[in-house]
């Protein structure tokens, strides 16, 4: 599943990967400029979460429980 999440992020030019001609086998991922623009964003989403945080909660557990 990681692997085609991590190929999908590539194919989207979020991500690049880097493959070392090792044994074993070694990968590195890295964000790219493109995947890097999605910072403030990224930022923007987990502070409104936070502000919204217990009202998240009170809505996952009431679907929890229904």
């Amino acid at each position: 599943m990681l692997n085609v999440q991590l190929k999908e992020l590539e194919s989207h030019e979020l991500v690049g990967k880097i493959i070392y001609p090792v044994v074993p086998p070694k990968v590195e991922y890295y964000l790219t400029d493109f995947g890097k623009s999605l910072i403030p964003v990224i930022g923007v989403i987990g502070q409104w979460g936070d502000e919204h945080d217990q009202r998240l909660r009170t809505l996952i557990e009431k679907n929890i429980h229904s």
